[in-house]
Formats: structure tokens, sequence, C-alpha cells
């Protein structure tokens, strides 16, 4: 997530603890980041203004103006609902530029999956090819846990591990590739599927596949509508 787009987050209340306290951190100390955030700001602050009762008034005052002649009042008051048509229109167009878009929209709800199949804790001295492989999916290190994860596919035939597969994948942005291996596990009754479905409308949704990603977030809610209930009518929402 660049810059602008965390700023514009971060004003509309849509970052996590852990973003805010990263942006506010960078707000105290970087001049770029400061520039940014009063400029987003005045924008936010200018739609405020363009509320139901500051047009109101505004309107109510221009009218009511004494000029001295019709022509001259009639002017006026044109010339007040055109500077509240503005307002209006940047208004709408802070909006639009607020709302996440599709790319935004991954980011914002995108989470490295967890190792919850194998966990790797202390301790253990198991040196098995499976357990290195998802000791490198849990140090972050998916170039070596994708190969890993691969090899291990090659000599069994285990949605789970594929699962982790498709998510080294995914973690390293092979989109194409993560989903196509996650679109042949959202058919398979397996610890893992709902899952896969979700990664897989978010791939949709950073591919600007609405329809699709919606089919997958439906077959959820169709399959376990406690998973993620708030993220996903909130996705659907802006789809």
């Amino acid at each position: 997530m660049n810059t602008e787009e965390l700023i514009q987050d971060y004003i509309a209340n849509r970052l996590s603890d852990e973003e805010k306290a990263r942006v506010e951190k960078l707000l105290e100390t970087e001049a770029e980041w400061q520039e940014a955030y009063a400029t987003h700001k005045e924008l936010a602050d200018a739609f405020q203004l363009s509320e139901k009762n500051a047009i109101k008034k505004r309107l109510q005052a221009l009218d009511g103006e004494k000029t001295p002649s019709r022509k001259g009042k009639f002017y006026q008051g044109k010339l007040g609902r055109i500077a509240v048509a503005c307002i209006f229109i940047m208004g709408i167009f802070y909006m639009l530029m607020m709302l996440p878009s599709n790319g935004n929209l991954y980011e914002s709800y995108f989470e490295i999956c967890p190792n919850t199949y194998l966990p790797v804790t202390r301790g253990n001295t198991t040196q098995d090819f499976e357990y290195e492989a998802f000791k490198a999916y849990e140090n972050n290190d998916f170039a070596t846990s994708e190969t890993a994860f691969r090899q291990l596919l090659a000599t069994e035939n285990n949605p789970n591990i594929q699962f982790y597969y498709a998510m080294s994948l995914l973690n390293q942005q092979k989109f194409d590739a993560a989903l196509q291996e996650l679109q042949t596990l959202s058919i398979e009754n397996f610890d893992y599927q709902v899952e896969s479905l979700w990664y897989a409308s978010l791939i949709q949704i950073k591919k600007d596949k609405k329809e699709d990603a919606k089919q997958y977030l439906s077959k959820i809610q169709q399959l376990n509508s406690s998973y993620k209930t708030d993220e996903i009518n909130s996705i659907l929402a802006r789809l």
C-alpha cells in the first residue's frame, strides 16, 4: 500500500491498530507524510463543510443578499447555487477517491495464512522434509517453502499440503498460479476449503473480477456462515 492509500485509509479510519501506529510514527518524523496528510485532511474538512446544514445556510445567505435589481439578485442566487454544486461535486469526488480500489481492497483484507497444519515449535528436533517445508513457510521464506511443498506433492496427494503450496505462491504475488491451485481446492471437502475460497476471492478482487469474487464469498457463507462474517459483508457491500 503506497503513501497516498495509507493516508486516505488513516483519515477514513480503515486501518488496523498496528497500521495506525505505523502511520502516526511516520507523521511525526517524515515531512513527505506530513504534507500528504495535510492535503488529504484539507479535502476531508472541505467535504464536511458541504454537509446539509452548511449548504442550507449558505444558500439562505446568498439568496438573501440585497441587490439593486432583479437581474442582480438572480445572478447572485445563480452564483450561489453554482458554488454549492461545486462543493457537492468536490465532496463526491473525494468520497470516491477515499473508497478503496480493488487493489486496495485486496491489501485491506489480505493477511498471511498462519501455519495451523504442522506448527513448528521451539525444541522440535524433527528433521523430516515436511517439517522443513513448514519451517520455511513460518520464516516467510516462501520461495523455499514453494519448492518443498511442490516436491511433497509429487509423492503424495494431500490437499492440505497443496493449500500451503498455494499460499507460498500467493505470498510471492504469483497470483495466477496460486489461483489455479485454489480453484481446484475450493471444490474439495477438506480442512482448508473455506480458506481456499477466501483467498481465491481476494485474488479475483485483485484481478477486478467482481462476479467471480462474489461467487466465492457466497459459497463461504453457505459452507460456514461464521467465517469472517464482517469482512465478507463489508466486501460484498463494496463490490
